[in-house]
C-alpha cells in the first residue's frame, strides 16, 4: 500500500450501501482511536468511483471494476467488510504517511 498523503478512502460496493457502509463506520472508529482525523472515510457505489479516487477499499469480487474505474487509486480488496485485518494495515499505512 503507498499513497503519498491519502485524504479521502473510499469504500466501493455494488449499491454504495450496506456492508460497505458498516466496513467504512469500522475504519472511521481504527483511524479515530489512532488519532488520525484528516481522512475523510465514504462508502459509495464503484460504478460512481472517480477517475482521480486516491485510495479505494472494495469487495474482493469487485476490484477489477473499481481498479477500471480509478487506475490511479492505492486499491485494497476484502473478503468480509467487517472482519478483516486489512483494515489494520489500512490505518498502519495512513499514520505511516503522517510520520
Amino acid at each position: 500500500m503507498s499513497a503519498d498523503h491519502t485524504t479521502l478512502v473510499i469504500f466501493a460496493c455494488d449499491a454504495g450501501m450496506g456492508s460497505s457502509a458498516m466496513g467504512a463506520t469500522l475504519l472511521r472508529n481504527k483511524l479515530k482511536a489512532a488519532g488520525i482525523t484528516d481522512v475523510q472515510v465514504v462508502n459509495q457505489a464503484v460504478a460512481e468511483l472517480a477517475s482521480d479516487a486516491e485510495f479505494v477499499i472494495s469487495h474482493l469480487g469487485l476490484t477489477d471494476r473499481a481498479r477500471h474505474m480509478a487506475p490511479d487509486a492505492v486499491h485494497v480488496s476484502v473478503e468480509n467488510f467487517m472482519a478483516t485485518p486489512k483494515y489494520d494495515e489500512v490505518v498502519a499505512t495512513l499514520a505511516a504517511q503522517r510520520a
